[in-house]
This record gives C-alpha cells, structure tokens and sequence, in this order.
C-alpha cells in the first residue's frame, strides 16, 4: 500500500495530505498560485489568531482591508512604521489617518487628508516591499554565556586559560657563534668523530687483507 504524501503549504505553514488547494490560508499551490501568493507578501502583518503563520502582506493589500472593514482603528497590526512592533491602527503612521485618526495627536480627520489639521502632521504611504523598518546595521559582536558539554578539552583550555608566552630569548652574541657548544662546532664534532671510525674501519679491513694474502702466500710455497 503506498503511503500518503504529506504536503507544507509553502504559504502559511500548515501540513496537509497532497493537494492542489491549501485547506488552511486556500492559496492555490500550483506554480501560477505561489507566484502570486509570493507577489503579494510584504512587511505589514495583521494580529490574526486563526492564520498565526501567515505571512506579511503589502502596503495595498493592508489599505484594501482597511477600505473593506477587516481592518479597523482598534485593530492590532505592525509593520515599517511600527518598527515590527505590534500598535493599534489608529497610532500606526501611514495607516491611522485611513481609519480617521492622526497618528501623531489623534485627531479625528477625513481619510482622503494629505496631513494633518490640528498638529500639521504629513499622511505617508509606505509601498516598499523590502523595507521592514527596522535597524538594517550588523549587530554587536556576542559573547559566549557558559560552555557546551560538548566542547573538547583543547576548546575549554583556549575558553578557560590565559594563553602561555614563552620567555624572551637572550639575545645571541655573533662572536661566540662557532664557540664550545654552538651548533657550529657540535656538528663540526660529529664530522670528526665520524671520519674517525671509517678510518677505525678501513685500518682493520686492510689489515685482515694483508693477513690474508700472507697466508695464501705461504700455502702457494708450500
């Protein structure tokens, strides 16, 4: 019996048996469905308990909501504006003022205002897909708080210990180099002693020679 695929909504998340429509968020999930779930994501999200995984929508696709009533001045959403922090709408600068409110006094104004009357704040919109409103710079270097169980004896020597230096070296003297004990001269000693024992050698490999042919001698006279 063959097993039955399991399907993740590239979407929203939710785990399902093979289809061509997700149960949950109902995006299609065909090439021509993820494209334009893909185009229409961006870095507004609604406070949503039923879609938690949904993914950030555009700036168009929020006015759209708000233009139909799902989005309304006590609704809780975050975006570019808000620094990713979550506000009510009628404190969120670029969507306050759809819901009638100024988000800088609160105020209550027309929602086709450009600013506002009372305290003369402008009404943006914030169409950039990419820009998610929050500091872009690197973050500060970290710092390890404990060790891992894991690390090696050489990794908690390097975490633990102050590293070791060795002793500043005297400095050589140039006229003492090829002096009684330099490398200069033990080397020049083993040179020597070395020539010693293959003369040592040759010496008594000569000498069995000479013996020998003494001896072959004395035994042709014979």
């Amino acid at each position: 019996m063959a097993k039955q695929r399991i399907l993740v909504c590239p979407v929203c998340g939710e785990t399902q048996e093979e289809t061509s429509i997700c149960r949950l968020c109902e995006n299609a999930l065909d090439a021509d469905g993820l494209l334009c779930a893909e185009g229409s994501i961006g870095p507004w999200w609604v406070r949503d308990k039923k879609h938690p995984f949904a993914p950030g929508m555009t700036y168009d696709h929020l006015v759209a909501l708000v233009n139909t009533g799902e989005v309304e001045r006590h609704t809780i959403l975050r975006g570019p504006t808000t620094r990713q922090l979550w506000k009510v709408a009628r404190r969120v600068p670029g969507i306050a003022h759809l819901v009638g409110r100024c988000h800088n006094c609160g105020e209550h104004i027309e929602n086709k205002a450009r600013q506002c009357p009372a305290c003369q704040a402008p009404f943006l919109t914030y169409k950039d897909r990419n820009n998610f409103g929050v500091d872009i710079s690197l973050p500060p270097e970290g710092s390890i708080d404990g060790m891992s169980s894991f690390l090696s004896d050489t990794v908690i020597l390097d975490t633990l210990s102050t590293p070791l230096t060795l002793p500043k070296a005297p400095a050589s003297n140039p006229d003492r180099e090829d002096s009684v004990g330099s490398p200069q001269f033990n080397a020049l000693q083993r040179r020597v002693q070395q020539g010693s024992r293959t003369i040592r050698i040759l010496a008594v490999c000569l000498t069995i020679c000479v013996i020998a042919l003494i001896f072959a001698i004395v035994m042709l006279l014979k």
